[in-house]
């Protein structure tokens, strides 16, 4: 049986040039550490990307364990773009979220995200984190493994109990223990912003200038609790509030998705004459809800012979609500469904989990995700019987999504490591403010969080996306993209209160 997880996935490098961090970025350096933070790597080709991308790649070696630092290590592969001027400010880190995001694949895109006057100041940097893709990743299943989880039933608590969802998450961390380094108990999310500061003093800056995404914004406000006087100019767009349990984070999702499909039914029966439903929102919502009610009451296969589980049509309505340019390729999926071609539906939760069409998975985004979750958040005394009222408070804020949504904690408490840490508010004490970047109706990550970051930050400042997806600055609505480059090009903030859009 499943537990939904809504996701935002190795390489070695020919040596060419070097780099290595200078005296100023050692600065309060723990001594055990210094041969990380003294480290040369060597800039050459990166593997695993497609076409001419410009870009060089290096390994970074970082202690698998931080509290163990004469212990075993880890490689993580970084990817850098480099500044197209000679009179560059250092390094502009960026992360694209998941827990399991790659971004050496975000590099691959990234400069066409950011505005001549960034790439001419900044080179652009960003990396595979830990235990992800590239780097020493972890392996969990082979490509029918991963096949057979993904089409395992959603939870039931009427028909199973919670020692079998258990047992089944046990079974997968026992794999990835099996078939991994020492690095699959330490991808949490601290051991992360430990690497981003090593990272730091090897690409030879002082301090850290970085521009989170989603979960991205966890790592930052990490880095700023653990290094408050190494932080630069720091962009968090799409905030994760780090002071939420694992059920509050679901439960947000959860209100936010459903208001997202909403808003969808709305624009799609107004602007659209092909528009699954012809009725009222209330009558899609209902269509939507009987599309993936129907992968549970009947055997549905796609085109290839795989079954279609309902956890997989979920997401395949979940995933293009994170972008309202992909409305129309969910209707046209929900169109096809009504007609029994669950298909295009299998195919973009395929894409979310990096199954390319030879049945083969691109990098391990699926477990790298769990892994992370179940080493942050501290499940261990989350009762059945709250868990059961959560999940009927899931059920209430979203008819539609929140049944497939629970029992996450029952999953960690299965998943043979962590937890490392427990949720906490941020605390920030340094003298560079932060720029939060929140979306009004972000599904993904809610306004709600947003206001919350900055305000436990407090040296920071709230930029406000009056729209719907998940993220803002690479939504590309101008006043947003002009106040975050001002901000990273200048140091000139947006002025207090600012909101863009609507």
């Amino acid at each position: 049986m499943a537990a939904l997880c809504a996701v935002v996935l190795i390489a070695g490098c020919g040596g060419q040039e070097t780099s290595s961090g200078g005296p100023d970025s050692l600065q309060g350096t723990d001594p055990d550490l210094a041969r990380f933070y003294e480290q040369e790597v060597s800039w050459g080709d990166c593997e695993e990307t497609s076409g001419d991308t410009g870009l060089e790649c290096a390994d970074l070696e970082v202690p698998a364990d931080y509290d163990q630092p004469d212990g075993e290590t880890t490689t993580v592969v970084m990817a850098r773009s480099a500044s197209t001027s000679d009179a560059a400010g250092g390094s502009l880190i960026l992360n694209p979220g998941g827990p399991g995001g790659s971004g050496v694949d975000l590099m691959q895109v990234a400069p066409g995200y950011f505005d001549s006057s960034i790439q001419e100041r900044y080179d652009l940097v960003s990396f595979d984190p830990r235990g992800v893709f590239r780097s020493d990743g972890i392996d969990c299943l082979d490509a029918e493994g991963l096949d057979r989880w993904r089409a395992e039933s959603a939870y039931d608590p009427a028909a199973e109990s919670l020692d079998e969802l258990r047992s089944s998450y046990q079974e997968v961390g026992e794999a990835c223990a099996e078939n991994s380094g020492p690095v699959l108990e330490h991808m949490d999310t601290d051991s992360v912003a430990r690497d981003l500061d090593v990272m730091r003093a090897v690409l030879g800056d002082a301090r850290t200038n970085y521009v989170g995404f989603s979960y991205g914004t966890q790592i930052g406000a990490a880095y700023a609790e653990l290094f408050p006087d190494r932080v630069g100019r720091f962009v968090l767009d799409g905030a994760v509030d780090p002071s939420l349990s694992n059920a509050e984070i679901t439960l947000g999702q959860a209100e936010s998705f459903e208001a997202s499909l909403r808003q969808f039914i709305q624009e799609c029966t107004e602007t659209n004459a092909e528009c699954f439903t012809d009725g009222t929102v209330d009558d899609g919502l209902a269509e939507v809800q009987r599309i993936i009610a129907r992968t549970q009451d009947e055997t549905i296969t796609a085109r290839d012979g795989r079954q279609i589980s309902a956890v997989s049509a979920v997401e395949g309505v979940l995933v293009p609500l994170y972008n309202p340019a992909a409305y129309s390729t969910l209707n046209e999926a929900l169109v096809d469904a009504q007609g029994g071609d669950y298909t295009a539906l299998m195919g973009i939760s395929d894409t979310n989990h990096g199954r390319q069409s030879d049945g083969t998975y691109r990098g391990n985004s699926s477990v790298a995700f769990a892994a992370v979750n179940c080493l942050d958040y501290d499940s261990r005394n989350v009762t059945d019987e709250q868990m059961a009222a959560d999940q009927g408070a899931l059920e209430q804020v979203s008819p539609t999504f929140g049944q497939f949504l629970g029992y996450t904690d029952a999953a960690c408490q299965g998943w043979p490591f962590g937890p490392s840490g427990s949720p906490h508010a941020a605390q920030y004490t340094g003298d560079s403010e932060v720029l939060v970047v929140g979306t009004r109706h972000d599904p993904a990550t809610p306004y709600p969080w947003a206001e919350a970051l900055t305000e436990q930050l407090g040296n920071a400042r709230l930029l406000t996306y009056e729209g719907w997806g998940h993220g803002a600055y690479t939504s590309g609505n101008a006043c947003v993209v002009s106040a975050v480059d001002a901000y990273l090009v200048d140091g000139e903030l947006p002025p207090e209160g600012e909101v863009c859009g609507g």
